[in-house]
């Protein structure tokens, strides 16, 4: 735990010392997520989870032709756990991800925990690392990323089934490749809320910063995001 919060204000402490250009983006998608044990008892441990989600461009960028409203990204994710207990997972997953210029194959592991829900709320953690490779670029130049999660919940006060949520999550590179040098890549940061909108199903919605170092050089980006996702629990 202190290990994820160290790595959080390491990655906060290096963003006022980059200039950065700001842009508008707005991430859409939706999201599936189940067990396995209706197909055997034995898989009860086993858990499945897929996403898609659509990120456009609102702000005219030189990238995109100078166009607002762009489709810039589109990402499909697919990912199965397993649940050492109620409140640790293992889990391995899959990202195709279609740019606007190349595509890329990204395979990834993590380890997953939150606390139970308490009067203060409940707090999450989520260690993954991934291997990115670019369609475009020698599958041996692949770059590995580490990302650092940690969020706080707490149902909204006189709304108890709403759920306010605070999180940040620290990105950086383990290698040097065509991805970018190594060291810090990017931060997350978001506030918002999970809505029920029916049985098994939710809106989550919210304002995402990120802060992205562009390249091996000092210039970087930062974005301001409206992040709009519907879960389906099955």
């Amino acid at each position: 735990m202190r290990k994820s919060l160290g790595a959080i204000l390491l990655g906060l402490a290096a963003l006022p010392a980059l200039a950065a250009d700001n842009a508008f983006f707005g991430w859409y998608g939706f999201s599936l997520q189940g067990g396995l044990s209706a197909l055997s008892p034995k898989l009860e441990k086993f858990s499945w989870s897929f996403l898609n989600q659509a990120r456009l461009s609102h702000t005219p960028q030189p990238l995109f032709a100078g166009k607002a409203n762009k489709l810039t990204e589109n990402l499909l994710f697919i990912q199965f756990n397993y649940h050492v207990n109620d409140q640790l997972h293992l889990g391995l997953g899959y990202t195709r991800d279609w740019l606007d210029h190349f595509n890329e194959n990204r395979a990834y592991e993590e380890i997953g925990w939150h606390s139970r829900m308490a009067d203060w709320g409940r707090l999450t953690t989520r260690t993954r690392l991934e291997q990115r490779v670019n369609d475009k670029l020698d599958s041996n130049d692949m770059g590995l990323r580490v990302r650092e999660l940690a969020q706080w919940s707490h149902p909204v006060p006189g709304w108890e089934q709403v759920g306010f949520i605070l999180n940040d999550e620290v990105m950086w590179y383990l290698n040097s490749s065509a991805w970018r040098s190594d060291g810090f890549a990017e931060n997350r940061a978001f506030a918002g809320f999970d809505i029920p909108l029916a049985d098994k199903t939710k809106l989550t919605v919210g304002y995402m910063n990120q802060f992205v170092r562009k390249g091996t050089s000092k210039t970087s980006q930062l974005n301001h995001i409206l992040f709009v996702n519907i879960g389906f629990h099955l």
